[in-house]
C-alpha cells in the first residue's frame, strides 16, 4: 500500500484581478522598445541580455513565490520562472553574480548633498557657489561631508569632467559654481546611466504595483495629439518650470522630514518623486491607434 498522495497548499485567490498574459505582452512591447534600442546602441544583443535576464527572472520568481505564501523550491521557481532547474541550482550555489549594485557615485552623492543641505544652499534654496577650500560651507567641507575616502581634488576633477560645475576666480580665490538645472550629467556618462536605472526603475515600479493591486502609487500623466511643434516646444517650456518649482518645495520638505527623523528605528523608507516629458512627430514615427484616438477625441487628458 503506497503513500497517500501529498495534501495540495490550499489556494488563495487573488485580491485583485491580474492582468491578461496577451494583454501585459502587448503593453511590455511597448515599454521594451527604447530599451531595446539602448541595448542595440551600447552594444548589447539578444544573447547577452537573455543571459542576463535569467537571474532576474530567477529572483523575482522565488519572492513571488514567498510572497504567495508557497515553497520557494527549484522545480517551484524552475516552474514559474520557466528557467531550467539546473540554472536554478547554479543560481543558489553562486548567488546573483550578475547583480550590479545600485549605488549612486560620489559625484552623485555630492550632488544631492549639495542641493539637500541647507548648509549649502542660497535663499532661494538652490545650490549656492563654494568658495574650493576653507572652513564650512566650502566645495572641500561638502566632499567630505560625503566620503573621507575620495579626496576633495578627485571629487571635484569629476564634476568638471562632468560639466555639473564651473571654477571661477574671483579676488584670487576659487569659486565652485553649480550648475543650477541640477544633476544633469552628459550623454553617455555612467552617471547618466545610474539616474537612467534608478529612475526608471521606480517609476515602474510604482506602475507594476498600480496593476497588481498594491496600495496605489502617483504614476499619472497629461497626454496630448493634434498639436503644432510650437505648441510642443511652449508645453516643454512650462513642464520644465512647473518641475523646477515642485523639485524646490520636494527636496524642502524631505530635507525637513529627514532630519526630524533622523535616529528613529521605524526611518527604514525610501521615496522618489519625478516627472518627465516626452514629445515625437506622429508623422515619422509609428501611427497612433485609431481606436485610442477616437476614444480620446485627440484632446489634452490625463492618464
Amino acid at each position: 500500500m503506497g503513500r497517500p498522495p501529498r495534501r495540495l497548499p490550499a489556494a488563495r485567490p487573488p485580491e485583485h484581478p491580474l492582468p491578461a498574459a496577451e494583454d501585459a505582452l502587448r503593453a511590455l512591447q511597448q515599454v521594451l522598445a527604447p530599451l531595446v534600442r539602448l541595448v542595440l546602441a551600447a552594444g548589447l544583443d539578444y544573447t547577452r541580455l537573455a543571459a542576463e535576464l535569467k537571474p532576474l527572472f530567477i529572483e523575482q520568481a522565488r519572492q513571488e513565490l514567498l510572497r504567495t505564501g508557497q515553497g520557494d523550491t527549484d522545480s517551484a521557481i524552475s516552474l514559474l520562472s520557466g528557467v531550467h532547474r539546473k540554472d536554478v541550482r547554479t543560481w543558489r550555489t553562486n548567488g546573483l553574480g550578475g547583480r550590479i549594485a545600485q549605488e549612486l557615485s560620489i559625484s552623485s552623492q555630492i550632488f544631492a548633498r549639495w542641493v539637500q543641505d541647507p548648509l549649502y544652499r542660497d535663499r532661494r534654496r538652490r545650490p549656492r557657489a563654494l568658495p574650493r577650500s576653507g572652513p564650512a560651507p566650502s566645495f572641500d567641507t561638502l566632499a567630505r561631508s560625503v566620503t573621507q575616502d575620495v579626496h576633495p581634488y578627485t571629487a571635484l576633477t569629476e564634476l568638471l569632467r562632468l560639466g555639473l560645475v564651473t571654477v571661477k576666480t574671483v579676488k584670487g580665490q576659487e569659486i565652485i559654481v553649480p550648475h543650477q538645472e541640477g544633476f544633469v550629467p552628459p550623454a553617455g556618462s555612467r552617471d547618466l546611466l545610474d539616474l537612467f536605472g534608478a529612475n526608471l526603475a521606480d517609476h515602474a515600479a510604482a506602475a507594476v504595483g498600480n496593476l497588481l493591486g498594491q496600495p496605489a502609487q502617483l504614476e499619472q500623466s497629461v497626454f496630448a495629439e493634434g498639436v503644432t511643434a510650437e505648441s510642443v516646444q511652449a508645453l516643454g517650456e512650462l513642464a520644465r518650470k512647473l518641475w523646477a518649482q515642485a523639485r524646490s518645495d520636494m527636496i524642502a520638505e524631505a530635507t525637513r522630514r529627514y532630519a526630524a527623523d533622523q535616529g528613529r528605528a521605524d526611518a527604514t523608507y525610501r521615496m522618489r518623486f519625478g516627472a518627465y516629458y516626452w514629445a515625437d512627430d506622429m508623422a515619422e514615427g509609428m501611427p497612433s491607434d485609431p481606436a485610442r484616438r477616437q476614444a480620446n477625441g485627440d484632446n489634452p487628458h490625463e492618464t
